[in-house]
C-alpha cells in the first residue's frame, strides 16, 4: 500500500478575502484525492497566527511544523497570501508549496508591475498610470496632467476579488476617486476603461508544460463590470465556456494566457484576464492563485476540458514538486 502524501491546506490570512479564501479551501479539501493524500486544514487568522483545524476545533500552529508536510497547499487571496509572501516563509523554512514562486507571485499581484510586463513583451495592454501613495501625495497636479482619458479605471494595484477598483467618468470625480481607492492599496493604477467584452482563460501545467483552458466569457450581470457582487453573488454573472468568439480570438486568448504565465514565471496555474475589443485582445491581468469556489472560473474551464476537479488539483500538486 502506498504511503499517503500528507498536505497542509491553508485557507484564511487577514486580507478582505479571507472569505473567499476559506471558501476555496474548504473546496480543496472536499476534493482532494482521498487515497492519494492525507489533507490538514491551517487557518492564517486575521492576527497572523496559524492554527490547526481538527474535528471543529482550533489549535495553535507552529509554523515549524510545516516541516512535517510533503507539501503545502496555498488556498489564498490576497495581499500576504498571493503575493509571496507567505510564499517567501516557506521558502526560508525548506517547505514545497504549490503555485508559484516569491517573484513571480509579487509581480502578478501588483497590477501595475505585471502592466509593465505585458508592455515590454509586446502584449497588447489597457494604457494605463501608475503610482505609489507618496507620489500621489506629493506630485497630484503632475500626475493628473498626464495623459488619462475618461471615462477611467481607479485601481488598488495589489488588490484581488475588486476590491479598491472604481470607474470614474469625469475629471472633477478622480481625486475622490483616487483617495478611496488608496483605503485598499499604497499602489493606484489608473487605467484606460475598455468598453468591450471581457474573458478569461486559465492556464495548468502538465509535465511542467503550460496549457491553456478553454477560455470564458464573463456576462457581469449585478455591476458596471465584474466586481465582487458579480463575481461571487447568486445570479451576479453568467459564464459562457467555451466563449463564443471567432476561432482567431480563441487561439489568441489562449496563446496570450500561456505567454502571460510563462513571462510572469508562474507555477502550477494561472488564469489571466481579457477585454475584447473591436477584434482586438487586450490582457488585463493575471492571478496566481485563482478562486476555487462553487462559481469559480478556473475548475468550471477545467471540467469542459474533461478535467475533474480532483484531477486539476493533483495537475496543481504535481506540477509544484
Amino acid at each position: 500500500m502506498n504511503k499517503k502524501i500528507k498536505i497542509a491546506v491553508v485557507m484564511g490570512g487577514s486580507s478582505a478575502e479571507r472569505g473567499i479564501s476559506l471558501i476555496t479551501g474548504k473546496a480543496v479539501l472536499e476534493n482532494l484525492d482521498k487515497n492519494k493524500y492525507q489533507a490538514t486544514a491551517i487557518d492564517w487568522d486575521k492576527n497572523n497566527k496559524f492554527y490547526l483545524i481538527q474535528k471543529n476545533k482550533k489549535t495553535l500552529f507552529n509554523l515549524y511544523d510545516f516541516k512535517k508536510f510533503d507539501i503545502v497547499f496555498l488556498a489564498l487571496h490576497g495581499p500576504g497570501g498571493e503575493d509571496g509572501k507567505i510564499q517567501g516563509l516557506l521558502d526560508v523554512l525548506g517547505v514545497k508549496y504549490t503555485g508559484s514562486r516569491v517573484l513571480s507571485s509579487a509581480l502578478a499581484m501588483s497590477k501595475v508591475k505585471s502592466a509593465q510586463v505585458y508592455k515590454n513583451n509586446n502584449l497588447l495592454t489597457p494604457n494605463f498610470v501608475g503610482f505609489q501613495r507618496g507620489e500621489w501625495f506629493k506630485n497630484e497636479k503632475q500626475i493628473l496632467n498626464k495623459e488619462i482619458k475618461y471615462p477611467c479605471v481607479v485601481k488598488a494595484s495589489n488588490q484581488g476579488s475588486s476590491y479598491g477598483i472604481f470607474i470614474c467618468k469625469t475629471k472633477n470625480n478622480i481625486t475622490k476617486t483616487i483617495t478611496e481607492s488608496l483605503k485598499y492599496s499604497n499602489e493606484i493604477m489608473v487605467q484606460e476603461y475598455m468598453l468591450g467584452r471581457e474573458a478569461t482563460c486559465g492556464v495548468l501545467e502538465k509535465n511542467n508544460k503550460p496549457f491553456a483552458l478553454p477560455p470564458t466569457e464573463i456576462i457581469a450581470n449585478a455591476g458596471e463590470f465584474y466586481d465582487f457582487k458579480s463575481k461571487y453573488g447568486k445570479g451576479g454573472s453568467t459564464h459562457v465556456c467555451p466563449a463564443i468568439f471567432p476561432q482567431k480570438i480563441l487561439l489568441e486568448i489562449k496563446k496570450q494566457a500561456i505567454i502571460a504565465h510563462q513571462i510572469l514565471g508562474c507555477r502550477g496555474m494561472s488564469r489571466t484576464d481579457f477585454f475584447i475589443v473591436k477584434n482586438k485582445v487586450y490582457i488585463n491581468e493575471t492571478n496566481t492563485i485563482p478562486g476555487m469556489t462553487s462559481t469559480s472560473l478556473l475548475p468550471e474551464a477545467a471540467s469542459k476540458a474533461g478535467i475533474s476537479f480532483t484531477s486539476m488539483l493533483d495537475l496543481v500538486i504535481k506540477s509544484s514538486v
